[in-house]
């Protein structure tokens, strides 16, 4: 064959491809309702098939299903606001979705996987989402990952939190120790000692997703450590508030009218203050003073950012 020719062939095989892919978006496009269906119900090919079918661009296809997986998880979520009457930022709690098919999120997950083993944020987001539906198959995933990439030492912090999340601390510090072994980093061997000595410490779930903030990959993680960091001080702050208004009552033999008659208790507490009175949550919104027949008590207010338990 020529050159000429083996240009013209060449150009023949971009063509044709380029337009078999434009039919094949249409196709998809068209068959949309279709295809959630078959991602919520039906079963997918075998990982393995699924690898041959991708002719080398493994790399492509599994983001392909992980674009997936996030809007079959994304519809989920809307699901499970309309059903609780949550607001969709409230809803957006990646370790609390209940409303996902185990069996789709672990298929998905070790399609991607399996297409692209080192996809590390795929497997750093499953220690997140899948444990509430499928602890087994959390496990079973982020061992797989670790197995995948040797060289990753932060995998063992998510399995850490796993183990952690479902309150068994030998686990959870065995895996920060083997974690510890790969890096330098001497912060997981200290993790492993201050969880196998007191696992349910506040202050230790305050280290881990301080941790799993400082080390995320994917923005969603990131995005959900910082909420949980912020529960947590909130959960302290209205401990603290409480304690506060059970003295005022003490001294007063009443609650107080409003904040500002707090305002000097408030401020000795080192909390931030509204300039009208109230102090603020971690999202920088007033928390609420609620009064009744049977005493006074601080809440979130309902346009807060802080997660609700």
């Amino acid at each position: 064959m020529t050159a000429r020719a083996r240009d013209v062939t060449l150009a023949l095989v971009v063509v044709l491809g380029f337009g078999g892919a434009l039919g094949m978006a249409r196709v998809l496009d068209a068959g949309r309702p279709t295809f959630r269906a078959i991602v919520d119900e039906a079963p997918y090919l075998a990982p393995s098939a699924a690898k041959r079918l991708a002719l080398g661009f493994d790399g492509l296809a599994a983001d392909w299903y992980w674009l997936n997986a996030l809007q079959y998880i994304g519809r989920k979520i809307e699901e499970q606001a309309r059903t609780s009457r949550l607001d969709l930022a409230q809803a957006v709690q990646l370790d609390r979705i209940k409303a996902v098919d185990a069996a789709v999120l672990v298929r998905l997950f070790d399609m991607i996987t399996t297409l692209d083993p080192r996809f590390t944020a795929v497997y750093e987001f499953a220690a997140v989402v899948l444990p509430a539906v499928d602890v087994r198959a959390a496990i079973a995933l982020l061992e797989k990952g670790i197995r995948e990439n040797p060289a990753e030492w932060f995998l063992h912090q998510q399995l850490a939190y796993i183990y952690w999340q479902r309150g068994d601390n030998l686990a959870a510090a065995d895996a920060f120790r083997r974690g510890a072994r790969m890096t330098t980093a001497r912060w997981m061997e200290h993790m492993a000692e201050r969880v196998e000595a007191k696992g349910d410490d506040p202050r230790v779930a305050r280290a881990m997703y301080a941790r799993m903030y400082e080390q995320a990959q994917d923005d969603q993680v990131k995005e959900w450590a910082r909420r949980r960091l912020m529960e947590l001080r909130s959960l302290e702050e209205r401990s603290v508030i409480r304690r506060a208004l059970g003295t005022f009552v003490t001294e007063h033999a009443r609650c107080p009218r409003d904040w500002r008659e707090m305002g000097r208790a408030l401020t000795a507490l080192e909390l931030r203050v509204h300039p009208e009175g109230p102090p603020l949550d971690p999202s920088d919104t007033p928390y609420l003073l609620v009064l009744s027949p049977l005493g006074c008590d601080v809440t979130l207010h309902p346009s807060s950012a802080v997660p609700r338990g």
